[in-house]
């Protein structure tokens, strides 16, 4: 009977353990910040393939769990929320605080002399600040190729949301 009890504390500890540790964070589509409504596919493209990559980084959700992109999308619809509008970044913070998330990520992006020009960040909800590990900035990348900084992104998203050594 005593290694029974001692197996359910040992195992209520670890399950307690382990939801602590974990945070949910979303990805936001990313804003075009160039202008040219052409780009504005690459917003949810960024986005979607980030949030994929992030999981794919922690298939166990040991130190985080990303929300769905389709709950993103939803809270998104129903706020009414545009990426491509002047407003979105004061108004993101209503749609993370209905995800209840601890983390959010997003990024933009910008085609300068014929490149796009790709930055993303991992915010704190709480502070409303962007985590300065958690950045990746000023990625340079071909028009025809920008998915290719997605690798990049992760791993400095990763950086920024599991403990380091």
């Amino acid at each position: 009977m005593k290694k029974f009890i001692f197996f359910v504390v040992a195992a209520i500890a670890v399950c307690a353990n382990y939801a602590v540790a974990q945070e949910r964070i979303a990805v936001l589509p990313f804003r075009n910040m160039d202008g040219n409504l052409a780009l504005n596919s690459w917003c949810a493209k960024f986005s979607d393939s980030v949030a994929a990559g992030l999981r794919l980084r922690d298939t166990t959700h040991k130190y985080y769990f990303v929300v769905s992109q389709d709950t993103v999308a939803e809270t998104l619809a129903m706020l009414n929320l545009d990426p491509t509008n002047p407003q979105y970044e004061s108004d993101m913070w209503k749609a993370v605080a209905m995800l209840k998330i601890t983390r959010v990520i997003t990024g933009n992006f910008n085609v300068q002399s014929g490149k796009m020009l790709i930055n993303c960040y991992n915010y704190e909800v709480a502070t409303k600040l962007p985590n300065p590990v958690g950045q990746a900035r000023n990625l340079f990348k071909s028009l025809d190729k920008p998915l290719e900084t997605v690798t990049t992104i992760v791993n400095k998203m990763y950086l920024g949301l599991a403990p380091q050594p």
